[in-house]
């Protein structure tokens, strides 16, 4: 959900700037804000019992994280950590309330934006199933493809490493099974080291 900065600054939000690597919360601690991302990129992931990272959303420009849990008075089941510089927008509990009830319009965008986030999370538990490293691959760069903002004369906007915590996988298995699809004909291309679908 998107809302207006100068509503946020109105309404008392605060910005906050951070440097690649800062945790923005972590999974297991107490939901007091949900955030807004004014610029850079901040992924959403949850850790393994064997240390694996698991992403599951990365946010840019205009896109906010959060949210349910601050609003069930959760803890974060997730942790939030910027990908490069970034600035965020904290939004406690009492000023989202009241944004949402001044401005209603901004309900419809919120139900929608939690139904993406339902599909997004079924659509990953999907690719987690999955059983060969190619398959997980695949349904990935399938979802990717569907995006709206996909562009397939551009590169895909995700690393190798990205693609193996989305996926589950470790890195190298990434860049072998990506070899070997570029290889075959398959659903990508590698040019200058850059990943593209077909």
């Amino acid at each position: 959900m998107q809302i207006d900065y100068s509503i946020l600054i109105t309404y008392g939000c605060i910005a906050k700037k951070l440097d690649k690597g800062d945790f923005i919360f972590k999974e297991g601690t107490n939901a007091y804000f949900c955030y807004q991302v004014i610029e850079g990129e901040i992924k959403l992931y949850t850790t393994n019992k064997v240390g694996k990272d698991l992403i599951q959303g990365v946010f840019h420009k205009g896109q906010s994280f959060g949210e349910p849990p601050l609003l069930l008075n959760k803890t974060y089941p997730n942790t939030a950590q910027a990908t490069m510089p970034s600035v965020v927008v904290k939004i406690d509990k009492e000023k989202f309330t009241a944004i949402v009830k001044d401005f209603p319009e901004l309900l419809n965008n919120l139900i929608y934006t939690f139904a993406e986030r339902i599909y997004q999370n079924a659509f990953l538990a999907q690719i987690w199933v999955s059983h060969t490293p190619k398959e997980k691959i695949v349904q990935f760069l399938n979802r990717v493809k569907e995006a709206k903002e996909f562009n397939p004369t551009k590169p895909i906007p995700y690393t190798r490493q990205q693609i193996a915590d989305f996926t589950g996988l470790r890195v190298e298995t990434v860049i072998r099974t990506l070899r070997q699809m570029h290889n075959n004909k398959g659903l990508v291309n590698i040019i200058n080291h850059k990943l593209y679908l077909k």
